[in-house]
Order: structure tokens, then sequence, then C-alpha cells
């Protein structure tokens, strides 16, 4: 190499050794992708050999800044970016290093540029393509094409575009069908499907995005399945609590002190604060459990539902370690995480969980109606249709719950599949134990995840603490304890007998008797001994709750909140249709318009998560589309 070729070599070398911080504007940096310079030196007639292919686009409102839209709203403009993906390769000094693109719509050029790859040390994995805007409703096509010395590729993707205004359409659909049927399941299963046909711009395309993007993605969530695994788990555990006796045990010891109506009522408030855990269970425990005393007591079956009701969902919403509070710190954690990408150091907690609890002293509903209701029961005053159920039910003495009371179709009386059996003496701790298990881990794994992730001393554990992991693995072990509580429990006569060592002994010995009695006698002889065995069983105490009953009363428990799982899966893919329609940007404009004073944005959301609700009848549904 002669001495000029080498100063050539040197200075290319030199051009393209700038810092790390002169990206060209425009272009992001993959640091997976460095540069590794050829030693080959330059040569005019050295063909270029990079590899650069447009992997995707990707589509950001310019107003809103909402990144990854999947749908375009007319006159609004959206910025494009394309996602490049570069094989792994040296530093090419014999190329050109410039890379060019065009960014077209519907075949007209709306953006081009270029950028100089010696200006960086790492190759851009993504390119700022340019600002367009699209005027007509229907499908439009988005194309970049890049150009390297002799290499093109070209990448494209198809949008639906229609008015802002239409992205109200999912959600008045939702309203008017939950409004008309009262089922909640056929809204929000038709507003997802409607928003998935305007995002594809078909009804086959529609229908396909509902069930594999929208409903599909909702299961796969990995929060969400923390949240379903949760509640699966708490109903499970409810469902031992029952099968064990242990909410009848309750409810019987809080009868020993409830001779009036108005002490029944205030006992079916003090369960359904006792209750805390999970919405559903408490209006399934506390309102199962009362009926009978409030029956007894003359209380109308609609003033224990209003009661339970009035009860359940404040409580929860206010108790932190709760399945209603868990499943609000997914959606506070989903969005704080959004804010934290523009934001990492924002001027408001970092975790959904502390975020919750900063939120407490604001839920002027749930602290109002747990106060109401004290004051309701003890001046025994009632109005509106209240008043007039309630009279129906003293007037005429009834026992039975009055014209409210709920019945099975055939007109009888609605029974629980999973009721203790008759010589289950029902007792108030195996409710009581199961729970003070369930806060006492739920407290101590709050505390150490947040150990975990550097927080110092109590308050500072819970505000940086992994609820997720906490609520699951809480609920689970609470369940297993609460099974091995049960085990050690023997029933014989209406008593419980706890660590029957003589039982055990005895049952091993009618196991190991029954074994050798089918292998010595003929099967006449057998069923002989066998017959013997069940009536000495019978006489010996027997275990509270066996391992089958045990798990039959779990799987049943689960079973009472499939519906609201149900509920819970359509909620989430309609939260996201809605921001695939758009209208979290529509919102987002209006509310960040400068014209708009910022103290009415409470009332405003107020309004709109009140006629949601109304419409809907599903809190988190309301959640999720807020």
């Amino acid at each position: 190499m002669t001495s000029k070729q080498f100063l050539v070599a040197l200075g290319c070398l030199a051009a393209a050794w700038p810092c790390a911080g002169d990206a060209a504007e425009g272009s992001a940096i993959n640091p997976n992708n460095v540069l590794a310079f050829n030693e080959t030196g330059f040569d005019s007639d050295y063909q270029s050999e990079y590899k650069v292919s447009v992997s995707g686009i990707t589509l950001t409102d310019v107003d809103t800044k909402t990144s990854d839209i999947v749908s375009i709203h007319n006159g609004r403009p959206f910025e494009v970016i394309a996602n490049l993906e570069w094989e792994e390769q040296v530093y090419d000094a014999g190329s050109s290093n410039t890379l060019r693109w065009v960014m077209t719509v519907d075949g007209a050029v709306e953006g081009e540029g270029s950028v100089d790859l010696r200006d960086s040390r790492a190759l851009p994995s993504q390119i700022d393509a340019g600002t367009a805007s699209v005027d007509s409703s229907g499908t439009h096509s988005i194309s970049v094409k890049i150009i390297l010395d002799s290499l093109t590729n070209e990448g494209d993707r198809d949008y639906e575009s229609f008015a802002a205004g239409a992205s109200f359409v999912p959600l008045v659909i939702v309203i008017l069908v939950a409004a008309t049927t009262h089922m909640v399941e056929l809204s929000l299963g038709l507003g997802i499907f409607v928003g998935s046909c305007m995002v594809a711009g078909t009804l086959v395309g529609g229908f396909r995005k509902m069930l594999n993007i929208y409903l599909l993605d909702s299961l796969a969530n990995k929060d969400h399945g923390y949240v379903f695994l949760f509640i699966l788990f708490m109903a499970g555990l409810v469902g031992l609590i029952e099968k064990a006796g242990g909410l009848q045990g309750i409810a019987n010891a809080i009868r020993k002190y409830v001779k009036t109506s108005r002490s029944a009522q205030g006992a079916s408030l003090f369960a359904g604060v006792l209750i805390f855990f999970d919405d559903y269970a408490n209006t399934l425990v506390a309102g199962a459990s009362m009926r009978p005393l409030t029956d007894a007591c003359i209380v109308s079956r609609e003033k224990l539902a209003f009661i339970v009701d009035a009860t359940a969902a404040p409580i929860a919403s206010l108790v932190p370690i709760s399945s209603w509070v868990g499943f609000e710190i997914s959606l506070i954690q989903a969005e704080l995480d959004k804010i934290l990408i523009q934001d990492p150091n924002p001027d408001i907690a970092k975790t959904g969980f502390a975020v919750f609890l900063e939120t407490i002293k604001y839920r002027y509903y749930c602290i109002f109606m747990l106060l109401f209701m004290p004051l309701l029961i003890a001046s025994g005053r009632d109005f509106g249709p209240m008043l007039i159920a309630e009279r129906l039910t003293k007037v005429y003495g009834r026992t039975d719950g009055g014209p409210g009371a709920a019945v099975a179709a055939d007109g009888q009386v609605i029974k629980s599949h999973n009721a203790p059996k008759s010589d289950t003496p029902c007792r108030w701790w195996n409710m009581a134990f199961p729970i003070l298990a369930l806060v006492g881990y739920i407290f101590y794994l709050l505390v150490y995840t947040g150990q975990q992730a550097g927080g110092q001393g109590f308050v500072e554990s819970i505000e940086n603490s992994n609820a997720y992991d906490a609520l699951l693995w809480g609920t689970m072990a609470a369940a297993l304890t609460a099974l091995a509580f049960y085990f050690i429990q023997d029933k014989k006569h209406g008593r419980i007998i706890f660590f029957n060592a003589r039982g055990y002994l005895n049952k091993i010995r009618r196991f190991v008797d029954r074994r050798r009695g089918g292998k010595c006698f003929h099967r006449v002889q057998e069923e002989a001994v066998d017959n013997v065995m069940d009536e000495d069983e019978e006489e010996h105490a027997k275990i509270l709750i066996d391992h089958r009953e045990a798990m039959s009363s779990f799987l049943i428990g689960m079973e009472k909140v499939f519906g609201a799982l149900v509920v819970l899966t359509m909620a989430w893919a309609t939260g996201a249709i809605m921001k695939a329609v758009g209208l979290n940007r529509f919102f987002g404009e209006i509310l960040t318009n400068p014209a708009l004073d910022y103290r009415m944005l409470p009332t405003l959301s107020f309004i709109t998560a009140v006629l949601i609700a109304f419409s809907t009848g599903t809190s988190w549904g309301t959640m999720t589309i807020m």
C-alpha cells in the first residue's frame, strides 16, 4: 500500500469514528449493531454488501403522542416510523454509507430523507420517515422504501381511516345494547366485533381480529394471568371454607347476638366488612351466610342485597389486599409503564401499588357509603322502593325473605351445591384461621417483595412491593394452609377433635385389615368384611373433609366466578378496542385542549364513567374502558 492510499484510508476511518451521541437526526441507534471496521482500505470500485430491510412500520399520533396506533383519524397528522433490520457485518469503507428513504401514502410521496451511517458508531434501528395525514375514509397503504447503494427494500402496511367521531361507535353500541338487553356479555362482545371490523376494514377480517388478537391477547397477557389465577385461587379458598362449615360457623356465632331486625342488618354489615378480600366472595359468602339470619328476623331480601352490595365493593376497593385492588393495580401499572417510557423520573410513584395507596383518600363514594350504612341501620329509616319492600315483609310477618326472594327456574329455593355435610360441625374458626392466614401471608409477601426491590422500612417496602406476586402466592399459600388445617381436624357426634392420634392409628389399622380381608376371603366373605369395616367407620371419628371433598369444593368455588372471568376478559378486550379505534386519542385531544379548564377533568371523567357503568353494569369493565 502506498503512503497516499494509507492516508486516504486513515481519513475514512477517522470520519467514521465520532461520538455515539452524534447520531443523525431522525434515526434510533441499536447498541447491538455497533460497527466493526474493515481494514481493506479504500477502493473506488468496491461494491457495498450491506444487508438491511424494513421489518415493520408503526404510526404515532402527532397531537397526543400516542405511539403504535392501528387506525387513522381523518385530518389528524401522524408520524411514520420505519423499523430496520440489519445483518451482522463490518463497516464497509467502499460504500457511500448514505441510507436514503422515501415515504409514500397511497403512492403519493409524503416524505423523504437520508442518514449518513458514518455519523454514528451504531447502525440505526429506526428512522423517522416523516409526517403525513389523510382526508378520506377507507383503506390507505403507507410504504417506506430505503435505498443504500445498489440495495433497495420496501415495507408497507395498510391502515383504516375514518372520522374521529366514529371512534365512539363501539362505545355507543356497548351502552345501547347493555341498556336494552341487560346482557353485559352480549354488549361487550358486539362492541369488540364492531371495533375489530372498523380496524380491519372487512367483516371477515374483523371476526379474525376479534378472536386472534383482542380476545386472545387479553388471555395471553401475563399481568392478566396473575389476576385470573388470584381470583380463581381466592374463589377456591372460599369454596374450601364453605365446605368445612366455616361460613355457617361464622353465621352461627353471630346469630347468638342477633335478636332483632336491626341487629340482623348490623350483623350482615359486619360480615360484609369482615370478608374484605374479594367483592365476589363477599357477595357470595355474606349473602349466603346471613340470609337465614335476616329471614328469621323479618328483613326483606332487597334490604339484605343492598347491605351486601353497598359493603362488598367499597370495602374491597379500599383494603390493599383484595382481588379488586389487584385488578386496579394491573390497570394502573400498565398506564404507569407508558408514562415511565416518556418520563423515567415522574413526580408520581413508580409502582402501581404505591399509586393506589395515594388514591385511597380520594375514594369518596366508598368512604361515605361505609359511613352511611351504619347510620341507615341504626336509624331504621327507609325510603323509596326499599321502604315498600320492607313494609311488605314486616306487615305480613314473612320469614322467607318477602316477595323479593330469589328462586330457581322451577320455583324452588336456590341451594348451594357446596354446603357442608349434615354431620359436619360448623365452627367459626374454620373461616377465621384461613382468613387470618391469608392476610398474614399477603402482608408478609408485600413487605418481602418490596425489600427485594430495594425498599427500606415497612411503608417503603409496601410501596415498592410486587402486588401481583404477593396476591398470587398469598392466596395459594392460604388455600394450602386451610387444607392442612382441615386435615388435622376430625368430627364425631357433632364435635371437632384436633390431632386425633388414636383415630389416625385406627384408620391405618382398618386400612390394613381391609387389604388383608381382600386376600384371605372369598368374594362373599370379603363383602362381609367391608360391611363390618363400614359399620366400624361410623363408630369412629372421620376427617373434617377428605381430599376428594377438598378438591371438589375448590373447583366448585372456582366455578362460581367463571362468569366474572368471562366479563373480565371481554372488558380487557373492549379496552383494547377503544384504543385501537382511537377513542383514547379523541378524549386525549379534548382533555389536553388549553381552552378546557383542568378543574373540569374530574367531573367529565365521572360523568363518562357513570354512563358506562350504568349501561354495562360492570365496574371492572368500566375501569378498563376508562
